[in-house]
């Protein structure tokens, strides 16, 4: 080939290839080659999800004074649960709560659990000293009946001397059965599939243990499943330990 030839060949090249080039240049490096987005195992399908900051499935109060202070982008008292009626499955005899409480000045909690208007279970116990997400579990005395529902409140209370300016939240919870092959496919799978599972079987409290268990080992299957139910924003938020100060069996 003559250099003329070659000349003209190279600038014939480049005008094919402009376009691409042009591309290339006009776009950031990091939007040409984004990585695959980190897969997300466990989320809650169903329900109405509670969303942030503002939502009626929060706290409540019973008076006019409030003895939390809320960050304006974080929810108000919170249990942790995917439908904004706080509605709940479990397989569990003795299940667990989770619930978010965010600062506050009172110092005693109190959880009651209640089955056909009646008492049967109820503890007060130290609340921390910061906001966070505390666990509750019902005591082996108490066993949850499959086929019973049950009606749970839990409480803070920021006037000892005062019940009506309480704030509180409250829900239901059921214990369930599943079929056998559900459950021989739980015991064959991992803790992670497990957790799936539960969640496609809108059974909360074993699905939020299981992805409790693995949070620091895979934080995105925990950011993922509180996001699936629209509480992201207190993905970060530290696990808490509660001091008991009594519990009761009425």
């Amino acid at each position: 080939m003559t250099a003329r030839k070659h000349s003209h060949y190279l600038r014939k090249l480049f005008f094919i290839a402009s376009p691409a080039l042009l591309l290339l240049f006009a776009f950031p490096t990091h939007l040409l080659a984004q990585p695959s987005p980190v897969q997300v195992s466990v989320n809650f399908p169903s329900g109405d999800p509670k969303g942030t900051p503002a939502r009626s499935s929060g706290g409540g109060k019973r008076g006019n004074f409030s003895c939390l202070t809320i960050d304006k982008n974080k929810p108000t008292l919170t249990a942790l649960m995917p439908t904004r009626e706080n509605k709940s499955l479990t397989l569990s005899e003795n299940p667990d709560f989770y619930l978010y409480i965010p600062q506050t000045k009172a110092q005693i909690g109190e959880f009651i659990l209640r089955a056909d208007e009646e008492d049967i279970y109820q503890t007060s116990f130290k609340l921390p000293g910061q906001p966070g997400i505390v666990k509750l579990t019902i005591p082996p005395k108490v066993s949850l009946k499959t086929g019973s529902t049950y009606q749970w409140y839990f409480t803070i209370v920021c006037n000892p001397d005062d019940r009506s300016a309480d704030e509180y939240t409250e829900g239901t919870i059921e214990r369930t059965a599943i079929s056998s092959s559900v459950s021989q496919a739980l015991e064959k799978a991992t803790p992670l599939k497990q957790a799936e599972i539960y969640a496609k079987y809108d059974i909360w409290p074993e699905t939020m243990t299981k992805v409790v268990q693995m949070r620091e080992e895979k934080p995105n299957e925990w950011q993922g499943l509180l996001k699936s139910v629209g509480l992201e924003v207190i993905a970060d938020e530290p696990l808490l330990n509660i001091t008991e100060l009594s519990d009761n069996q009425p």
